[in-house]
């Protein structure tokens, strides 16, 4: 049976079912957070990244700059939203990380890549790479200590800065390097105030989005009896990782290969600097076994066989994104054989 009551939501009196059992009228509020979190989260991130592109064009900054910043962290706000809203579940929080980054690979430029051959120029993305697999291998040795808190949580911010600074002062002058940051920077038709009310409204979709989302997803594992990790490594990591996915087969089918890449590749670096260190920030963050001795470890092989298959070969054709496919399915499948890999 489903009970109502009265809870504190989103800082003001909402009526919301409690559950008290597996019954059909859960499984429909569950499907309605989570079907409209996730809508909420594209169109919020769309919005946002739209606005603000388009205010910092009309402001005079360079397309580089706005595709180095603006369109980066335009594409992880779903998974920082989503950490500002998980602090009563730190757990969905290094879920979410993980679980995007091996589905950015895995699924987001799997797909891809056998819907449209991609050709990567590893030198044109060189530096984004080799820190994308230094960053796997620095959470993962942070993992040793059983937590990832505030202090770590503040350092992973600022070498965020930090990247950003290095890659703008190596990239700044070459113009070819900077064609997979600025392929999709076009100035927008729209007037400023319209730009600024596509920012606010973006943000605010953000906000509820993530929290209705991680409402459905913290329901589902109680409904499912799992733990609340499961749910961030695969249904939270897929529903946040949506703008990726879309934006990397959607430039695979234009043919624009670089583009695809190098936003995962982004993306991946700015989940640990960006959304592991805000939600580090705010609250410890715990590493249980699993994590450390088998997800961490999955998401370090995810990144070094797209390193190895961009660094050798240059491109990532139909085969390879099978592979990707593949090895993304065989790790859901492992995590189902094996109940101890979920705690």
């Amino acid at each position: 049976m489903m009970d109502i009551r009265l809870e504190d939501c989103s800082d003001a009196m909402a009526i919301r079912p409690i559950y008290d059992g597996p019954d059909s009228q859960s499984m429909f509020w569950i499907a309605v957070c989570l079907i409209a979190g996730t809508a909420m989260l594209y169109f919020g991130s769309e919005w946002l990244v739209r606005g603000a592109k388009g205010l910092a064009l009309h402001f005079g900054i360079a397309p580089f700059v706005v595709g180095l910043t603006v369109l980066a962290f335009g594409s992880s706000a779903p998974e920082a939203i989503t950490s500002i809203v998980s602090t009563e579940t730190p757990s969905l929080i290094i879920g979410n990380v993980v679980g995007s980054n091996i589905a950015n690979v895995g699924l987001a430029i799997g797909l891809a890549a056998i819907i449209g051959p991609m050709a990567a120029k590893y030198t044109d993305m060189k530096i984004e790479l080799i820190v994308m697999l230094a960053t796997a291998v620095g959470l993962l040795a942070m993992g040793y200590f059983g937590f990832i808190g505030q202090i770590e949580g503040i350092a992973l911010i600022l070498l965020l800065f930090a990247f950003l600074y290095y890659v703008f002062r190596k990239k700044g002058s070459d113009e070819e390097a900077q064609s997979a940051y600025t392929e999709d920077v076009t100035p927008e038709k729209l007037s400023n105030p319209i730009l600024a009310v596509l920012v606010i409204i973006g943000l605010i979709l953000l906000y509820f989005g993530a929290k209705y989302f991680i409402e459905g997803a913290r329901d589902l594992a109680v409904l499912l009896g799992v733990p609340d990790l499961i749910i961030g490594l695969i249904v939270v990591a897929i529903g946040t990782s949506l703008p990726e996915m879309c934006i990397s087969i959607l430039a695979a089918h234009r043919g624009e290969a670089d583009m695809a890449v190098a936003n995962i590749v982004g993306s991946n670096i700015f989940n640990i600097f960006f959304v592991l260190g805000i939600g580090a920030a705010l609250v410890d963050v715990p590493v249980s076994s699993s994590v450390l001795t088998f997800h961490l470890p999955m998401m370090l092989l995810f990144s070094i066989v797209m390193f190895l298959m961009v660094r050798f070969r240059n491109r990532i054709d139909r085969t390879s994104g099978l592979v990707l496919v593949g090895l993304y399915c065989a790790y859901i499948a492992i995590i189902g054989l094996y109940p101890s890999l979920m705690m």
